[in-house]
Parts: C-alpha cells; sequence; structure tokens
C-alpha cells in the first residue's frame, strides 16, 4: 500500500446507514449523490453548493432529504438563485409522486429547478470544472422492479504514446518541436471518482482503476441477510472487486446498524489480507469516515 491519500477524503461530506440514510456530497465537484433523510441538516450552508444530484434509487432512504433541502435552498441565507439539476433513474415511481408533490408545494423557487430523468447510457461534460471532466452513468443491480444506477466521474487526462515512453527529455522536446504536442502525447480517460449506491458487487470493468470507489457493504457474512432478498453487498465480496478493478481508494458505505464500528474494522483488516487487497480502504459510518491503517486500526480522517 501506498501512503494514505487523505486530501480526496476531505472532499467528502456524507452519512450512510443501511435502511436508515444515506447521501454523499463531492464538494470538489458540486455534486451531491443520493439525498436521503437529513442531508441539509448535515451540510447546512453547503447546500447552496450543490449544483447537481445524481440519485442511485428511489428508495426513501436515498431521497427523503429531497423536500427540504430544495426548502432550504430557497429560503436559507445563501445564493437562491443557482439552478439545480436532479438526476434520477427513469420510471421512478416513488420520484414521480415527489416531483408531483413538490411542483404544487413548492411553486415559487427563487431558482430554476429541473428534474432530469436517465439511463445507464447517460453522459454528460461538467462544463463548470476548470479540468476536462465528465459523468457517466452505469447499470447496477439493487431491485428488479426499478433501474438503479451508479456514476463514475472522468477527465481526459495526456500521457505519452507508448513509442516516447522510454525517450529522453531531449527526444520528446525534438518531436514536440519537429511535430507538435500530438505526436507525442494523447487523451485517456481516468476515471477519478465511483458512486455505485445500494447494489450488488459492481462489474470490476466498469469502475477499472478508479481514484476511488464508494461502494455498499452492507453486511459482513450472507448469513446475515435475513431477508434473503440478495440486494446488498457482502464484505469479502466488495473487496474482491475492488482488488479485481485495482482501485486506489476503496470507500465503504452502508454499514448495517448491527455491526460495531470496531467489530466492523477487524473484519474488513482480516478480510483485506485474505482478499490481498492493495487499496487504502476507508469507512463511512454514520457521518464519521475513518481510514484503516495498514494495521489494522482505525483512523478519524
Amino acid at each position: 500500500m501506498t501512503k494514505p491519500n487523505l486530501q480526496f477524503i476531505k472532499q467528502l461530506h456524507g452519512f450512510s446507514r443501511a435502511l436508515f440514510s444515506t447521501w454523499l456530497y463531492h464538494r470538489r465537484f458540486n455534486i451531491l449523490f443520493d439525498a436521503g433523510e437529513g442531508v441539509a441538516t448535515g451540510l447546512q450552508n453547503r447546500v447552496f453548493g450543490i449544483r447537481r444530484v445524481f440519485l442511485s434509487h428511489a428508495h426513501a432512504d436515498h431521497i427523503a432529504g429531497l423536500v427540504n433541502l430544495i426548502n432550504i435552498r430557497n429560503l436559507g441565507a445563501g445564493d437562491q438563485n443557482a439552478p439545480l439539476e436532479i438526476y434520477y433513474p427513469k420510471n421512478s415511481r416513488l420520484l414521480d409522486y415527489m416531483i408531483e408533490y413538490l411542483t404544487k408545494t413548492q411553486k415559487d423557487l427563487s431558482f430554476e429547478l429541473y428534474w432530469i430523468p436517465i439511463d445507464e447510457t447517460f453522459e454528460m461534460p461538467l462544463s463548470d470544472q476548470k479540468g476536462r471532466y465528465f459523468i457517466k452513468a452505469f447499470k447496477t443491480e439493487h431491485t428488479p422492479r426499478q433501474l438503479s444506477l451508479g456514476y463514475n466521474i472522468l477527465e481526459i487526462r495526456r500521457k505519452l504514446k507508448p513509442e516516447f515512453e522510454n525517450a529522453t527529455q531531449q527526444e520528446i522536446n525534438a518531436a514536440v518541436w519537429a511535430h507538435g504536442k500530438d505526436y507525442v502525447a494523447e487523451d485517456f480517460e481516468q476515471t477519478v471518482f465511483s458512486f455505485a449506491g445500494d447494489s450488488r458487487p459492481v462489474n470490476p470493468e466498469l469502475v477499472k482503476e478508479t481514484l476511488c470507489l464508494c461502494h455498499e457493504a452492507t453486511y459482513l457474512d450472507p448469513e446475515d441477510d435475513e431477508r434473503g432478498f440478495k440486494q446488498h453487498s457482502y464484505l469479502e465480496e466488495v473487496l474482491q472487486t475492488a482488488r479485481d478493478a485495482k482501485v486506489s481508494n476503496l470507500l465503504l458505505i452502508h454499514v448495517s446498524l448491527r455491526y460495531k464500528l470496531q467489530d466492523y474494522a477487524c473484519a474488513v483488516a482480516d478480510l483485506r489480507l485474505k482478499t490481498d487487497l492493495k487499496s487504502d480502504v476507508y469507512i463511512l459510518y454514520g457521518s464519521k469516515f475513518y481510514m484503516l491503517t495498514e494495521d489494522g486500526k482505525l483512523q478519524r480522517c
């Protein structure tokens, strides 16, 4: 494992507890992923920084905070004129009911509010960012009766073409002078952040080499899923997914209330060795972020 990169975790604010509420705000991109109960209370005036909301699915613990979020954006002491875009999986009946309710009760908003239904083919540039960033949706496996989505934020970066990887700086400079920068370098897509929402383990290819994978790991063991719905992920298979995808950082969310933090962390430490996971591992337990050190101890971020 390399030295932990705490910079990315400092860009995140969130809360996640299985069954109760999940939301995650990435302030670097002004994006809120899911909007469970308490999001406005948790973020307070930070809600005015949100420009886009991306919902993974329409279960109540992921959308119940929308009502107060929109209300605070309209009435609070902040930028009340900044537009808000809410992207959600199409044909989500619960979202349709909520949109109808908000349309009737929030008629005089001070900002433009856009509800945008999408599917797994969705892709959009993040034009308000300084770099060359865009966001892509991908399909996840949660419930059979409704579409659920995950999201990748990608950056278009530059790298040397393979034929110049072993060239000296002098040779590279000469090639640039003779033929231009595009002769020696090419674009590539780097996934910088991945949010999987509630889901069975995602296909590692969908989040390959992401800098941060945010993935639920509700249960330590399949036997703990007493309802047997198989709608959520077990810890070991999530660590295997992160290993196979070669992610740099893994953020575990949606931990069941039945587990004490220390017990959960011990299980992560044991299974990290068993699965030979090289990624740095973080846990969002309630509203607090923790890093798991190399010796299996918890460190508050």
